[in-house]
């Protein structure tokens, strides 16, 4: 009979003491209980239990570290797949006029971040691509209203209001107009054609002498 198999020593049980198969029962508990009177299928008897007993806290403490040893990879691996997902999604939302076909959504966005200069390009290009599209025009004239080129815009406008002609596009034509018109208002009397006002009564007096 091997006994190496039978009495074990490991420093991590009993301070390295002999033990039976592992457990924390040394030799001499053994030599102790048989001395003390039990007989040696009591003894067993009692072993048998310990074992169990062992065998039972060995499998509880072995799930709890199986469960985290891979839980823990996983959750590592799912934090790096989230962190790239939030990382590309923010590129694209910082980086909307990057795509490889600019569309009227980017000359809204532009509009939005004041950039008028890149949002009248996209307008202009795209416009280009579909003149008879009025609610491209309707854009458009937007761009130019916000960059303060108000003829551009009125051009803009009008040719909505021509392809389609909505009760919202006459009234933003309106309202560019009266905004036209307030900017550059019409001189008054002879101003238009540079000639000097004329005093009526003085000429009638004049007349009369």
């Amino acid at each position: 009979m091997d006994y190496q198999k039978i009495i074990t020593i490991d420093p991590r049980v009993r301070n390295g003491q002999p033990c039976v198969r592992g457990m924390p029962i040394t030799v001499s508990d053994v030599l102790g209980d048989l001395a003390s009177g039990m007989t040696a299928e009591q003894v067993l008897a009692e072993l048998r239990k310990i074992s169990a007993w062992a065998d039972m806290q060995r499998k509880i403490t072995k799930w709890p570290l199986i469960i985290f040893a891979v839980l823990v990879p996983g959750m590592i691996i799912f934090g790096v797949v989230m962190e790239n997902r939030l990382k590309t999604s923010m590129q694209d939302i910082r980086s909307p006029e990057k795509a490889e076909k600019p569309t009227w959504s980017d000359v809204d966005w532009n509009i939005r971040r004041a950039d008028l200069g890149e949002a009248i390009r996209i307008g202009e290009e795209l416009i280009q691509r579909t003149p008879q599209y009025p609610e491209g025009h309707h854009r458009l004239a937007s761009a130019y209203l916000a960059a303060g080129k108000i003829e551009k815009a009125r051009a803009h406008y009008a040719e909505a209001f021509r392809l389609f002609p909505s009760e919202e596009n006459e009234k933003l034509l309106i309202a560019i107009d009266k905004r036209s018109k307030a900017k550059n208002p019409q001189p008054r009397d002879g101003a238009a054609d540079g000639s000097q006002p004329t005093n009526r009564k003085s000429s009638a007096v004049g007349s009369h002498r």
